[in-house]
């Protein structure tokens, strides 16, 4: 699918020239000016929302930007592991496999670019602590972080012993986060204005530069020669959905602690009080509405919802970890005027 594109330096070249010039600055180009409309929700709930059925417009608010600053801060945590392991899973391989100059600027820009998204969506977690009044620290005890993580040490260690699931785990990466905008779109005028913006100019650089995974993986492929590059070849993309899958779960996890800090702020409070709801979902009904119906969570953790690197992964005969089938659920935003409720501001 991408062999023709690795082999035309003119497309490539061409790639670079649109990205140069369609690129956005971190500051000046997003209206960092408007803050964040706490009384607005950053993503649209499902029906059910999650494991809240019952919820109250207080809670459903809450549990609304808890989730959008938790998708925020996968993404940032993500793609700054991209950046992170630049040196052991994209300059060695160039070394190893070298390539036309244009597939090396692709991969600076991409590169770039990746650790633009990882401080803006930081920026804007920050943003709302400060205009929400809540301590940053306090809330970086609830969102994901990747630094230290049993995920960052296994891919780590995948590409020191020769396998490239960091290659795959980009792939779905860049899929999610322009699938992730697709579903959010139909609310941008429900849902907080710069929370949108964000993931607006995100999305248009990610449609931009999401091949350059697959053609990475298109080299990897096509130079494989060893036993050993046979088997990864095979293995990578389901170690890659394992330790990624597994990363978020864990961290997901972390949104108990909210209670230790109810006294702190009313935001912790209101999400303190939905662990008696949390708790009236069976960990089996839990697990399985993480992984096939909860919007964005399901899309992050389930493979089956990223179409595209599948289908890469067929043409590589990778395998793939058996998810389950992902079902859509409809998803609901509550008016202002239904909520009545900022937190007491």
């Amino acid at each position: 699918m991408f062999t023709q594109v690795l082999y035309d330096p003119q497309a490539l070249a061409l790639q670079v020239t649109r990205q140069k010039k369609y690129a956005w600055d971190l500051d000046k180009q997003i209206p960092w000016h408007l803050g964040v409309d706490t009384s607005s929700y950053l993503l649209p709930l499902d029906c059910q929302s999650i494991a809240f059925p019952g919820a109250s417009a207080e809670q459903k608010l809450a549990i609304s930007q808890l989730l959008g600053l938790i998708v925020n801060s996968t993404i940032a945590e993500l793609e700054d592991v991209i950046t992170k392991l630049r040196y052991t899973c994209w300059i060695e391989i160039l070394r190893s496999y070298p390539v036309g100059p244009e597939l090396e600027q692709l991969g600076e820009l991409f590169f770039e670019e990746e650790q633009k998204h990882s401080k803006a969506f930081h920026k804007y977690n920050l943003t709302f602590c400060r205009d929400l009044g809540i301590d940053v620290s306090d809330l970086n005890r609830l969102i994901p972080k990747a630094y230290g993580s049993l995920f960052l040490k296994a891919i780590t260690q995948n590409a020191k012993f020769g396998g490239h699931a960091f290659w795959w785990v980009v792939a779905a990466v860049e899929e999610v986060s322009i699938d992730l905008y697709k579903n959010i779109s139909p609310f941008k005028k429900e849902i907080d204005p710069l929370f949108h913006e964000v993931h607006l100019r995100h999305m248009e650089e990610e449609s931009r530069h999401h091949n350059y995974a697959f053609l990475m993986l298109e080299v990897i492929r096509e130079r494989q020669k060893s036993v050993s590059d046979y088997f990864f070849s095979k293995t990578d993309r389901a170690l890659g959905q394992v330790f990624t899958s597994g990363w978020v779960v864990a961290e997901l996890s972390k949104v108990f602690e909210a209670k230790k800090f109810k006294h702190k702020h009313p935001f912790f409070e209101t999400l303190a009080s939905c662990e008696p709801l949390f708790k009236q979902v069976g960990p089996l009904d839990l697990a399985k509405k993480l992984f096939v119906s909860a919007p964005y969570i399901s899309l992050m953790l389930n493979g089956k919802n990223h179409k595209k690197t599948s289908k890469i992964a067929l043409e590589h005969k990778a395998l793939s970890f058996p998810f389950p089938e992902p079902v859509k659920s409809p998803t609901e935003v509550e008016s202002k005027s239904e909520m009545q409720v900022v937190y007491g501001h």
